[in-house]
C-alpha cells in the first residue's frame, strides 16, 4: 500500500481502460481509486471556494467541504484572504461549525483553543510551562483571488495559475466579475460517484432528449453539424477578440505544472437573449455589456468548477465528492453588485433554468450510477458530442496514472 491505496492496482486499471470509451466499473466503485482521487486530484488541484462578495468584510468566513475535509476561507484585510484547515491543532475537532459567518477569532468548541484570522494560535489554557503556541498554528491552505473568484489548493506546491491569469486577464474584466454579488446558492445532493456528475456536465449528447427547457434556449443542444453551423453564423455577427476570444487550457491541454482552464462563447437560439423561460432579460447587464449579444460564455476554473456567463447574470457549477457513491453539486447565481432583488431581478425566474435542469440531472446521474453498479456493466464508445467528456477522461486517467 502507498499513501493509503494500492498504486499497482490503480496503474493496472488505468492500463486496462479502453480508449474512446466510458470508464470501467472499477473507477466508480473501488475504494482505492476514490482515496487516490482525494489525494492526487482534489488534494493537488485548485478548488473554487466562493466569490469575494460572499465574505465582504474583515472577519467574514465561508467553509469549503469535500469528502472528509473542511477548509475555512476568511477575509483578513480589505483585499487579503486566508484559508486554513478546519481542524484544531489540539485533538482535531472541527472549529467552525457554521457554513458561513463572522468572527474576530476562531475558538474550538471542544477545549477552547483559539486562533486569530490568520490561523495563529493565540490561546490554549492550562498547558505546561514553556508551551510554544507558534508551533501549533492551523494548517494553512493556499488561496488566490482571480477577478473576484477565490480559489484554494491544499497542495504544498500548488499548480501554477499564471497561464490562467494571463489568458483570462482581458476576458473577465469585460464582465467585471469582481463586481458581482451572489443572488442565490443551492446545493443538490446526488447519490452517485462525483465523476458521473462531472461527466454529465461535460457533454450535451443528452441535452435534447433530457432537458427540453435548456434545448429551447441553447444552440449546443442541437446535433453537432447544426450546432457548428449555428456557431459559425453567430461568430460572423460578433467582432473578433474580446468577448469572442477562445482561451483553451482545457483538462488535457493544460500546460505541464499549470492548472487547467477554458473560456469560449456559444450562441443561444434565435430570439433568446439570456437563460430564461422565454429568453427575455432577467437582470441588469454585467460589466461592460451594453446590448444583448445572443450568446453565453463558458468558463472553467480548474477541473471541478464551471461557469456560464450570460449577458445579464452568471451561473456557477461546483462538484464536491462526499463519499465514493455520493456527491454534491453547488449552483451559484450571480448578478451585478448594484442590482436589487425584487426591483432589478426576481429570484424565481433567475434560478428557474438551472434549477429545473439540475433536478433533472440528479435523476439522470442516479440512474447512471445504478447501471454502473451492475456487475454486467461494460463501457461503450463515446459519441462525437462527448468530446469534452473525452478530454476530461484523458486528463483524469493521466493524472491518476501518475
Amino acid at each position: 500500500m502507498q499513501d493509503g491505496y494500492s498504486a499497482t492496482k490503480i496503474k493496472a486499471l488505468v492500463k486496462a481502460q479502453p480508449k474512446g470509451h466510458a470508464l470501467l466499473r472499477g473507477f466508480y466503485k473501488d475504494p482505492d481509486i476514490y482515496e487516490a482521487e482525494m489525494q492526487t486530484l482534489f488534494g493537488r488541484h485548485w478548488l473554487f471556494a466562493g466569490h469575494v462578495s460572499q465574505i465582504p468584510n474583515i472577519g467574514n468566513y465561508i467553509l469549503v467541504e469535500f469528502d472528509t475535509e473542511s477548509i475555512i476561507v476568511t477575509r483578513t484585510e480589505a483585499t487579503e484572504f486566508s484559508a486554513h484547515m478546519n481542524v484544531c491543532r489540539h485533538r482535531g475537532s472541527r472549529i467552525c461549525l457554521e457554513k458561513s459567518g463572522h468572527a474576530k477569532s476562531f475558538t474550538c468548541p471542544y477545549h477552547a483553543w483559539a486562533y486569530d484570522l490568520r490561523g495563529n494560535l493565540i490561546a490554549a489554557g492550562q498547558m505546561e510551562a514553556g508551551f510554544d503556541k507558534t508551533a501549533y498554528s492551523l494548517r494553512a491552505v493556499q488561496v488566490e483571488n482571480i477577478h473576484g473568484f477565490l480559489l484554494i489548493s491544499l497542495a504544498d506546491a500548488p499548480l501554477s495559475l499564471a497561464p490562467m491569469k494571463n489568458a483570462l486577464g482581458d476576458i473577465l474584466p469585460i464582465f467585471e466579475t469582481e463586481n458581482l454579488q451572489l443572488a442565490e446558492m443551492k446545493s443538490y445532493e446526488i447519490e452517485a460517484n462525483w465523476k458521473l456528475a462531472v461527466e454529465n456536465y461535460q457533454e450535451c449528447y443528452h441535452c435534447a432528449p433530457a432537458h427540453k427547457e435548456f434545448a429551447q434556449i441553447h444552440a449546443m443542444a442541437r446535433d453537432l453539424p447544426r450546432f457548428k453551423a449555428l456557431k459559425s453564423e453567430y461568430e460572423k455577427t460578433m467582432p473578433s477578440g474580446g468577448i469572442m476570444s477562445e482561451k483553451n487550457g482545457y483538462f488535457d491541454l493544460a500546460e505541464p505544472g499549470a492548472e487547467g482552464f477554458q473560456y469560449g462563447r456559444n450562441p443561444l437560439l434565435e430570439g433568446c437573449q439570456t437563460g430564461s423561460k422565454d429568453g427575455t432579460p432577467l437582470a441588469p447587464f454585467l460589466g461592460r455589456i451594453e446590448a444583448y449579444t445572443g450568446g453565453a460564455s463558458e468558463l472553467m476554473l480548474g477541473p471541478f468548477m464551471y461557469f456560464l456567463i450570460y449577458d445579464d447574470h452568471m451561473v456557477g457549477y461546483r462538484f464536491r465528492p462526499t463519499a465514493i457513491d455520493r456527491c454534491v453539486c453547488d449552483i451559484y447565481w450571480f448578478v451585478r453588485d448594484s442590482a436589487r432583488a425584487g426591483q432589478d431581478y426576481d429570484l424565481e425566474p433567475l434560478t428557474w433554468l438551472w434549477d429545473v435542469t439540475t433536478e433533472a440531472d440528479k435523476t439522470i446521474i442516479r440512474r447512471n450510477q445504478a447501471g454502473v453498479n451492475s456487475r454486467y456493466y461494460k463501457p461503450g464508445p463515446l459519441s462525437q458530442m462527448e468530446h469534452f467528456q473525452q478530454s476530461f477522461l484523458n486528463w483524469y486517467l493521466a493524472a491518476l496514472g501518475r
